[in-house]
């Protein structure tokens, strides 16, 4: 897990990097130039629109998004996942206009059609994680108000992770048909073309949620599992399901008059808090810390709030004392207060699962793009994006038995990517079978 690579600096010779600076000076100059080269060699200037809302969007994310990314002292930080991410795009443009020229199809086109392909994806692939994990991602302050501005940071902020594949081919789908439409294309050779493309991508992506921490797998105890540091996303989940002991407690979550509250569940033997007399039973009321010379005061109604809330006051305040408030029992009659200068803990390990996604995401590109060469295929348009409809749902389902970042969905026992890995299944297998059914039609 490698989060951050490294620090930009806020300012180059006196003048920003980013806001009104060098990187919107770079990005004019870039499409400045590609269209000054484009009416040289073609006399003719086309995608100007294109260009405007690159310029637009561009200068969205470096004015208003990536100023404020900033951390004192050190300055804008390059994440792994968003360089994967970058490089990811980058390996499917290229192949994809590989495979394009071998149809026949324009590179112009091509290049536009990848630029809404890959912004509808991307947002597709964030409003499904936003809405998956909304409670997450809004903030409210100790009073129990909204916070938009906060929330809006959280929304836009991509450089830690927050994409879900499968928003991303809905989303990317949605505007690649778009575009087709508007332009005319043959949707299903076209779809056929970007398919091996988009897992090449996803293959690249997976490396970048390895070195963000997310999409983790489950406890393991198999010889290549991975055990992330303290803090990580695996730790908190473990934390906050009482599969390790943070601060030498665990807890569980108990409805006591028509409040949820938080109940020591188990004690760490020779534990800080064992020393101190802390048993099973005992409920927690509050935590409390130390900032800025004033004393700040939290309620956790949750083990997933909980954790969260340790490990961070444990990264941001390492040198100050938590202090937790209980009552002895159920009953709130007499309380005690301990704090705790020390946080007893362990990261078990995990499955790999962002190598288990990577690898397959390899092999189905492979797969897709021999598929593609076969003639029973090329007489039909459409049967590679059947067919990566229908293996790529089937490896996710099963990928995702390992990994344990999302809950059951509406109570049917499976995530919320295995149900829709069924049904984008099922739309394979449909189109598959028509297609099939086809007279031969002769492609380039």
């Amino acid at each position: 897990m490698r989060q951050t690579l490294c620090y930009i600096p806020e300012t180059c010779y006196g003048i920003p990097v980013f806001g009104w600076g060098w990187g919107m000076g770079m990005l004019l100059f870039v499409i400045v130039l590609s269209h000054l080269y484009q009416y040289i060699k073609h006399r003719t200037l086309d995608d100007i629109g294109n260009s405007i809302a690159m310029l637009a969007i561009g200068g969205v994310i470096f004015v208003f998004v990536i100023p404020h990314l900033v951390e004192p002292g050190l300055g804008i930080p390059i994440r792994g996942y968003g360089c994967c991410l970058l490089i990811a795009i980058l390996s499917a443009f290229a192949l994809v206009v590989s495979l394009a020229k071998r149809q026949n199809i324009a590179a112009d086109t091509i290049y536009s059609l990848c630029v809404w392909t890959v912004i509808a994806g991307i947002v597709g692939a964030r409003l499904f994680y936003v809405i998956e994990y909304w409670e997450e991602m809004r903030q409210i302050d100790a009073d129990g108000q909204f916070l938009l501005r906060e929330t809006l940071f959280n929304l836009l902020n991509l450089t830690q992770g927050g994409l879900v594949v499968f928003g991303s081919i809905l989303g990317g789908i949605a505007g690649a048909l778009f575009f087709m439409t508007k332009n005319k294309m043959p949707m299903l050779q076209t779809f056929d073309i970007m398919a091996p493309a988009v897992v090449l991508g996803m293959s690249i992506g997976r490396i970048g949620c390895l070195l963000n921490g997310c999409c983790y797998g489950g406890i393991t105890d198999v010889s290549w599992g991975i055990t992330f540091p303290t803090g990580s996303p695996a730790h908190t989940h473990q934390v906050a399901h009482s599969d390790v002991f943070y601060y030498g407690l665990k807890f569980d979550e108990e409805t006591i008059g028509r409040q949820k509250m938080l109940v020591i569940s188990e004690v760490l033997p020779h534990s800080e808090a064992d020393s101190f007399g802390l048993h099973s039973g005992m409920v927690l009321w509050n935590v409390s810390c130390k900032r800025d010379g004033e004393t700040v005061l939290w309620e956790p109604r949750s083990r997933r709030y909980m954790a969260e809330l340790l490990i961070h006051l444990r990264q941001t305040l390492p040198s100050e004392k938590i202090q937790f408030e209980f009552f002895t029992d159920s009953s709130r009659s007499e309380a005690v207060s301990h704090q705790f200068s020390t946080n007893a803990t362990e990261v078990l390990p995990v499955h790999p699962t962002q190598i288990y996604s990577s690898i397959l995401a390899l092999l189905l590109c492979g797969t897709l793009l021999i598929l593609g060469r076969l003639r029973f295929y090329r007489q039909r348009d459409g049967l590679v994006l059947a067919s990566f409809m229908i293996l790529y749902s089937v490896g996710r389902f099963l990928i995702e038995y390992v990994r344990t970042d999302e809950d059951s969905f509406f109570g049917t026992g499976l995530t919320v990517s295995q149900n829709v890995s069924i049904f984008f299944c099922l739309a394979g297998v449909a189109l598959f079978v028509h297609l099939c059914r086809l007279k031969y039609i002769q492609t380039g």
